[in-house]
């Protein structure tokens, strides 16, 4: 697997696996969430680069998520990181098809 698919299925992993959840167990404000996603936030942007049509999204969207999380709104939280699994999934096969991008520009 290519370097660009596998950090996305990484990441897909550790928001499936490990942040949702999490989520679905823990209060919103728990440190083991905000952990998880300030984690999330740097593995994002360390691969970004990757990403080159998709990565300036998936930055944008974590550091949303963090003030989701910050500010208590676990139906908002759970929302993008469920719209973040599915941009990662697609990113992770090498179909990526993101809002407002082109086709082929994956």
């Amino acid at each position: 697997m290519n370097p660009a698919r596998r950090a996305a299925w990484d990441a897909y992993l550790a928001v499936r696996v490990g942040l949702l959840p999490d989520l679905g167990a823990l209060p919103v404000s728990d440190g083991r969430i905000a952990a998880k996603l300030a984690g999330l936030g740097i593995r994002i942007r360390q691969h970004a680069p990757l990403w080159p049509a998709h990565g300036g999204r998936l930055v944008v969207a974590v550091g949303r998520a963090r003030e989701l999380q910050r500010a208590g709104d676990r139906a908002g939280l759970t929302a993008l990181l469920r719209v973040m699994l599915l941009w990662l999934f697609r990113l992770s096969r090498g179909t990526a098809r993101l809002p407002g991008t082109a086709p082929g520009s994956s």
